[in-house]
């Protein structure tokens, strides 16, 4: 695996998993280039933006491999789409999303592979859910201009007025941290509001929320939904984009209009007053997504299109 650092660094390295930093050294380069050399991988497969995209096209002209590459949000750079295009196949994670690869950035439809997410989800339900007595809400996600943090920040001042003792939390690194920080202090929510890196593990992430919510629409916000969902944690989230084409029924998740932080603060509030409901809702979430979106049917899927790529480069 070569990866670009982050939290999950030392967890790929605690499972064993052979793991090069990009960038590093010169030397730890040398040592990558060798390694892969001598490991022969049959695929570069790139998961993620514009940085393991540009890490695996490298490397697959290099080792003169195939390349895949999985997109979980619009391509906004002309750079990135034409990287794609030389791809030997492209998993994406719903239809609106190969829609748009086809028809505005000019990907062949017939190296789409389009392949939902996989969740680990534990055997045995949650425990029930019942809030802290200070309640936790948080957010997860990069933080970059046009994901609508801004709105989390807003309808946390929001609840605050509304219930007093109020925890907000926003897992996430990015860019924008220092204007959002700004922000906070200006809104006078500091000491009720943190910014923390997300932690390796995603069970402690999801632990620390008693709502979680969620103000984007794009850009892997539908998988926080699902772990959340997974994990047992009422949800609320703005009902547009990738947030929608995942969810198949009502009751499953708490959707406000995008954009709408007043209604993201009365969403949360009617959530702590009905615990019943929050736990009706957080059961059915754990459940739907149990049957919809297993681990083992997303990497039996990848697979297949590996081996599939592997047998005609061969041919």
């Amino acid at each position: 695996m070569v990866c670009r650092g982050g939290v999950f660094l030392p967890r790929f390295q605690s499972m064993g998993i052979e793991v090069y930093q990009d960038p590093g050294s010169w030397l730890a380069r040398r040592r990558m280039t060798s390694f892969l050399e001598d490991f022969k991988p049959a695929v570069v497969h790139a998961v993620g933006g514009p940085g393991s995209l540009r890490i695996a096209t490298r490397l697959s002209g290099l080792l003169g491999k195939p390349m895949i590459h999985t997109v979980h949000s619009w391509l906004r750079a002309e750079r990135s789409a034409r990287a794609t295009r030389s791809a030997s196949g492209v998993i994406v994670v719903n239809q609106d999303l190969r829609q748009h690869m086809v028809s505005e950035m000019g990907i062949k439809k017939e190296l789409i592979r389009v392949i939902p997410y996989g969740i680990d989800v534990l055997d045995t339900d949650p425990n029930p859910w019942v809030p802290r007595k200070i309640p936790v809400i948080g957010t997860v996600g990069r933080l970059e201009k046009g994901r609508r943090l801004d709105d989390f920040l807003l309808a946390a001042g929001l609840l605050r007025q509304k219930l007093g003792d109020v925890i907000f939390t926003v897992l996430g690194e990015g860019p924008d941290e220092r204007r959002l920080r700004s922000v906070c202090k200006s809104m006078d929510l500091e000491g009720h509001l943190t910014f923390a890196a997300p932690p390796a593990d995603v069970d402690a992430v999801y632990r620390a929320f008693d709502i979680l919510m969620l103000v984007s629409d794009w850009g892997g916000a539908g998988v926080h939904m699902l772990e959340g969902l997974a994990r047992g944690v009422p949800t609320i989230a703005t009902g547009g984009g990738e947030i929608l084409s995942l969810l198949g029924e009502e009751g499953i998740c708490t959707l406000v209009r995008p954009g709408d932080p007043e209604a993201l603060a009365q969403a949360g509030t009617r959530l702590l007053a009905d615990p019943e409901r929050a736990r009706k809702q957080a059961e059915k979430g754990v459940g739907y997504v149990r049957s919809h979106y297993p681990m083992r049917a997303m990497l039996d899927r990848v697979e297949d299109l590996h081996q599939s790529i592997c047998q005609t480069t061969t041919v």
